[in-house]
């Protein structure tokens, strides 16, 4: 009987994969560590699809994270006043300190940045470039 379940699954399985429907592709995970004036990934590329972005606040401030896409890797943005003029791929995340937030962006291949759009925060160096591939 035993025998009979288990070559009926692998028969299934067998079935399926000649099926040629492909599962879709987990999301890939994104890691940064974020404090004053500072983002840290925990890769410079990822593959292009869903991308879930893990935020950890290891500052003693609220940062507020945002991707956005660049045309180049490691272009300057603009400045207006206090902010960085950016068109947001998703709503951007506030993440408190000693807190983590999660936020999951579609993303294709291209050059990227997270940064912390509060006052001043971008031109004080919290932003940080990656590549989709």
């Amino acid at each position: 009987m035993r025998l009979a379940l288990v070559l009926s699954v692998v028969a299934s399985a067998l079935m399926i994969s000649a099926s040629g429907v492909a599962a879709p592709a987990p999301a890939t995970t994104l890691r940064a560590d974020v404090a004053e004036w500072s983002i840290v990934p925990s890769t410079g590329d990822v593959r292009a699809g869903v991308v879930r972005l893990v935020v950890r606040n290891l500052g003693s401030a609220p940062h507020q994270v945002t991707v956005v896409r660049t045309a180049t890797f490691g272009a300057r943005l603009r400045l207006a006043g206090a902010h960085a003029v950016v068109h947001p791929l998703a709503a951007s995340i506030v993440v408190r300190p000693g807190k983590t937030a999660t936020l999951v962006v579609s993303l294709t291949r291209g050059s990227y940045m997270l940064l912390d759009n509060l006052p001043w925060s971008y031109w004080k160096g919290t932003s940080v470039a990656f590549s989709v591939r």
